[in-house]
């Protein structure tokens, strides 16, 4: 790999981790309805109202952004969980985190209002479980888009009816599933997670693989001190920083050598002190160089807000992928991180935007849809994921600063040459062990100078956490250019 780009920190949150308590971004605030600060060791009563009565605080009160932009943005805080032992069985590993119970947002399909769906808790008493899946030969995080189920049990009995999580994705943890889980009362449950085969399409090293459904096992204990670690462990970030474009770092990931699969480009230098008072604090984030997102802070979507947040786009960092090789030491465990490849990671022949400048060297200067960073490049005639001697028109979708992929879209690309349509595939979402999560089809007969439209019919059917919901929603075709050699 090559060294990181030296970057702009500015763009990038930095997350901290203590005491096997990570800190991820939320939707929560510190603030009761009357405006002063809520003492989540209030033992007055059932003041949190949760209904508990219990001397340590269910959950944080809620803040959010007031009209956050369409587009990615620093949320209020980071929110705290704890991370288990991950677990595995087959040719899957399993990370279970737990924090407290918060809302996300569902996405019905179409980008329209109405079909953004905000989901919150049933109850302020429980958690929010999250689960990162991997492939533990090739280190790829793996989408789940359905199939997945939980159950919880106490003493053997079950506890309520068993849940289908959704999948999702947040500027911290990358790509995952979950759902929040109401729990009657205090005490250790054991947990069942049962993670379907994958029918996305594999490719490489990943193909005739993860074929096998498999249920594994985790207990937990929900208590005072779980509660007061995941409420207490809320870092809120400075208030002039919430809702800017940018996103926040994610969490910090170890050194195996999946170089590629690192860091997130989201990571705007958010750290949520400094960023924006143009300190580059983050320098010890060197790595997040591949913090390609944010780029995209360029606002290439069109959105010139940030121009502070133009560092954002630096942030190839997280191609890191080298240091993030994607994966998170959480606490000492080994956990991935679903960073995309940086751009040029890939082969071929780049299609560019024919109305920039140059061509876009970082994830931050690819163009924009929906805020969504798009790549694409046409491997020759050959390639192994093409069929026979036909060329393969790879798309890849990302997060602007993290390098998140968008998964379980519909993309239809059009090829025209001198005004008359010589191909108009329908993309197919794709798993690959080098090139990871993309859209693809073997196209034939494309040739330099032609044009090519990628035409967004659905966005992502993947749940948010703050920061990410009204961001790839409205997504217009991009128009680009088979480059010359």
């Amino acid at each position: 790999m090559q060294n990181p780009d030296t970057i702009d920190r500015r763009a990038f949150v930095r997350l901290g981790a203590a005491t096997g308590t990570l800190a991820l971004a939320g939707c929560f605030g510190t603030e009761d309805e009357n405006g002063t600060d809520a003492d989540p060791d209030d033992d007055s009563g059932d003041e949190a109202g949760d209904g508990t009565g219990d001397d340590v605080t269910a959950a944080p009160e809620l803040i959010e952004v007031e009209d956050p932009p369409e587009a990615v943005y620093v949320p209020t805080h980071r929110e705290a969980m704890r991370m288990l032992e991950p677990i595995h069985e087959g040719d899957f590993a399993l990370a279970p985190m737990l924090s407290y119970p918060h809302p996300f947002w569902v996405i019905a399909g179409g980008g329209d209002d109405d079909e953004v769906e905000r989901v919150d808790p049933e109850d302020g008493r429980g958690v929010h479980m999250m689960f990162t899946l991997w492939d533990a030969e090739t280190g790829i995080v793996l989408p789940v888009d359905e199939g997945a189920q939980l159950r919880v049990l106490r003493d053997g009995e079950p506890v309520g009816s068993p849940r289908s999580p959704w999948a999702m994705i947040s500027q911290e943890m990358g790509f995952h599933f979950g759902d929040n889980v109401p729990l009657p009362e205090d005490g250790t449950y054991t947990v069942e997670v049962t993670v379907p085969s994958i029918s996305t399409r594999k490719t490489g090293d990943l193909e005739g693989r993860l074929e096998q459904s498999e249920t594994m096992t985790f207990e937990f204990v929900y208590d005072d001190e779980f509660r007061h670690e995941v409420v207490e462990g809320v870092e809120y970030l400075d208030e002039e920083l919430w809702g800017q474009r940018g996103a926040l770092e994610p969490m910090e990931h170890g050194h195996d050598g999946h170089d590629d699969h690192g860091g997130d480009d989201d990571h705007g230098d958010h750290d949520g002190h400094d960023d924006h008072d143009g300190h580059d604090d983050h320098d010890d984030h060197d790595d997040h160089d591949d913090h390609d997102d944010h780029d995209d802070h360029d606002d290439h979507d069109g959105h010139d807000d940030h121009d502070d947040h133009d560092d954002h786009d630096d942030h190839d960092d997280h191609d890191d992928h080298d240091d993030h090789d994607g994966h998170d030491d959480h606490g000492g465990h080994h956990v991935p991180y679903s960073a995309l490849p940086r751009i040029e990671a890939y082969p071929g022949t780049r299609l560019v935007d024919p109305n920039a400048d140059e061509v876009a060297v970082e994830t931050s200067d690819l163009p924009r849809s929906g805020d969504a960073a798009v790549f694409a490049t046409l491997l020759e005639s050959g390639s192994r994921l093409a069929d026979g001697d036909e060329g393969y028109l790879l798309v890849s979708p990302r997060t602007p600063y993290n390098r998140v992929p968008l998964a379980d879209m519909s993309i239809v690309a059009t090829v025209e040459r001198d005004g008359e349509v010589v191909a108009e595939p329908a993309l197919e979402q794709t798993l690959d062990d080098e090139y990871d999560l993309h859209y693809g089809a073997s196209v034939e007969g494309v040739q330099p100078g032609d044009s090519v439209t990628i035409a967004f019919e659905s966005p992502a059917q993947v749940a948010r956490h703050m920061g990410y919901e009204t961001a790839f929603l409205e997504m217009p075709p991009v128009e680009l250019v088979v480059e010359e050699p």
